[in-house]
């Protein structure tokens, strides 16, 4: 499975599980785990949670490009370094998947 198609899946399950919790949360449905009740404010925690975990899923498969000249730089978009002090500057950064 490739690293998008596992990105996707991750978001999409964490997304359906914020959703799940905002509208528990919206609703004040009541949910109980072994017999004891969860508070409301659990379910908006979980929902902000599942939110940054979908967006950070969503996020890595951004492709970044970085020096490799010791400058550390980096960028979203394809080009050159431009650091006075590297090593490397003006040579094509390299591509990565973040």
């Amino acid at each position: 499975m490739s690293k998008k198609t596992l990105g996707n899946i991750t978001g999409g399950i964490f997304i359906l599980l914020g959703i799940l919790n905002l509208v528990r949360f919206a609703f004040r449905w009541e949910a109980s785990l072994a017999g004891r009740e969860i508070p409301l404010w659990v379910s908006l925690v979980i929902a902000l949670l599942a939110g940054y975990i979908a967006y950070e899923s969503f996020r890595s498969r951004t492709t970044w490009f970085v020096c490799t000249g010791g400058c550390k730089g980096s960028s979203s978009t394809p080009g050159t370094c431009q650091a006075e002090d590297c090593a490397k500057k003006g040579h094509p950064l390299e591509a990565i998947s973040a």
